[in-house]
């Protein structure tokens, strides 16, 4: 059976609610005695730090295309985005904590290359996690 598409950013929710929780991504489930409204409250909290992850998962693949590499490190990232090395390496930390089957997103990002055009703006990039469907 094809395993689901979804928004990166829905993803990225997703598996936020989870590790709050205490649950590892992939291997539980979410809900079970929990009321609508403390889902709602658990969504709410993690959401900025999903949208962190889902916008750094998407410029590492606008910068993985401009290089036209398969993969990419972080020192590039960082002088691509112009990031301090104390930001980059927490939205490093951030990326682990959500998706802790991948050392960095190259994975990922393979999968958004396709959708990106040869001159995305950083403005047009930071629309695409709402946009671009993920199989994860």
């Amino acid at each position: 059976m094809p395993k689901a598409m979804d928004t990166i950013l829905g993803h990225c929710v997703a598996r936020a609610i989870l590790v709050e929780a205490g649950i590892e991504p992939g291997k539980g489930v979410y809900g079970h005695g929990v009321s609508k409204w403390e889902a709602m409250r658990a969504t709410v909290r993690v959401t900025p730090k999903a949208m962190r992850v889902a916008t750094f998962i998407v410029f590492w693949a606008v910068g993985m295309r401009e290089l036209g590499r398969d993969s990419y490190s972080l020192t590039e990232y960082q002088q691509r985005w112009n990031e301090s090395e104390r930001t980059a390496f927490r939205l490093q930390s951030e990326f682990r904590d959500l998706w802790r089957e991948y050392d960095t997103p190259d994975e990922l990002a393979r999968q958004i290359v396709g959708h990106l055009d040869a001159r995305v703006s950083a403005r047009e990039a930071a629309k695409l996690p709402m946009k671009v469907e993920l199989l994860a």
